[in-house]
């Protein structure tokens, strides 16, 4: 997965929008977490979160030419809220069957 990743969010495709990637992003990420929802999964969901994360970070300062600010440039929030990355730790939480 961690290559999948990598490869969605190869500098080259810079060219694309951020929404068809993210949209892109989503899809791999959904697709492994159910084919891979067996057991304890917790800690490989919150290494696929933090590397889609750094990894989106990293593409979106280069497709708008930013560096990297001390405050830190596009935020946990931003992507998740904004850009609708989907996190794989809280899926399933919005459901209301889950909720106890």
């Amino acid at each position: 997965m961690i290559e999948t990743i990598h490869e969605l969010t190869i500098r080259s495709g810079a060219w694309q929008e951020t929404t068809l990637l993210v949209g892109k992003l989503n899809r791999a990420l959904r697709g492994w977490a159910n084919y891979f929802d067996v057991g304890s999964v917790t800690k490989a969901y919150r290494a696929l979160d933090n590397y889609a994360a750094v990894r989106l970070r990293r593409w979106l300062r280069f497709k708008h030419k930013t560096r990297r600010s001390k405050g830190g440039s596009y935020p946990l929030s931003h992507l998740y809220e904004t850009f609708g990355l989907v996190r794989l730790t809280r899926l399933g939480h919005d459901v209301p069957w889950t909720k106890a």
